[in-house]
């Protein structure tokens, strides 16, 4: 995808020919367009990136929040917000097994969940890696659009286990919250 977020810097007096360059009063008219020049260059480059949720401004992101009725949360960056975008532009129904894969790594990424679902029971289980865990609360909310009815699901997060701690040397370790080895990515 192209990545349209470059600054253009534009001067005027440049596309001026030789013969008005030293023209005085042609030159302040040029310093005095450049601004409004680059508010509409930037305006043009906001427009486009709009398209594209990945590269959506603040105004972009609000107004297919809109069209969608998605509340963002007070405390959602634009990041956050533009992953419950996706998370509700790659829904798709009827829910398969495969499909719900699909969607879950595109939204956490290949390794970032566990999928289990237990059709004789009519469960399904996720658990988003540490690495996503903000955006567990999108996952519920797709989970409950895209799920029959009468399946119940669950979703938590995927902690770290003892055993992923070995590589670390316990000087390492001891400086560190139980709680922090538990909940937090590892480095």
């Amino acid at each position: 995808m192209r990545n349209f977020n470059t600054v253009r810097e534009i001067d005027l007096k440049e596309y001026l020919p030789d013969v008005l360059q030293d023209v005085t009063e042609m030159r302040a008219i040029m310093d005095a367009e450049t601004p409004e020049i680059s508010a509409i260059w930037q305006a043009c480059e906001d427009c486009m990136n709009d398209q594209f949720i990945s590269e959506a401004t603040k105004n972009g992101i609000a107004r297919r929040e809109k069209m969608l009725g998605i509340t963002p949360y007070a405390k959602d960056t634009l990041e956050d917000r533009r992953f419950r975008l996706m998370t509700r532009y790659n829904e798709s129904i009827p829910y398969t097994k495969k499909g719900l894969d699909v969607m879950l790594a595109s939204l956490c990424g290949e390794d970032g969940y566990i999928l289990k679902i237990l059709t004789a029971d009519f469960t399904v289980n996720v658990k988003v890696a540490l690495t996503a865990k903000k955006q567990e609360e999108a996952v519920k909310e797709m989970l409950e659009r895209v799920l029959p009815y009468n399946m119940v699901f669950t979703v938590e997060l995927l902690y770290n286990k003892w055993k992923m701690l070995e590589p670390y040397k316990w000087s390492v370790i001891k400086t560190v919250t139980w709680k922090d080895l538990k909940e937090e990515v590892l480095p």
